[in-house]
């Protein structure tokens, strides 16, 4: 399987979009970190929640 990382313009794109669209900087950073990691931490609370 190929694999491919993001350019820093396409996670600024990214983080643009989420801010956007209602998540907080914290779920862009949570957000980052698994699409670089495959791993997912608390996704017991979410900024649309609050």
């Amino acid at each position: 399987m190929e694999e491919c990382s993001m350019t820093a313009t396409e996670t600024a794109r990214l983080i643009d979009w989420l801010k956007a669209n209602g998540h907080s900087d914290e779920d862009a950073v949570k957000c980052i970190k698994f699409i670089a990691t495959g791993i997912q931490h608390d996704t017991t609370s979410t900024s649309k929640d609050q």
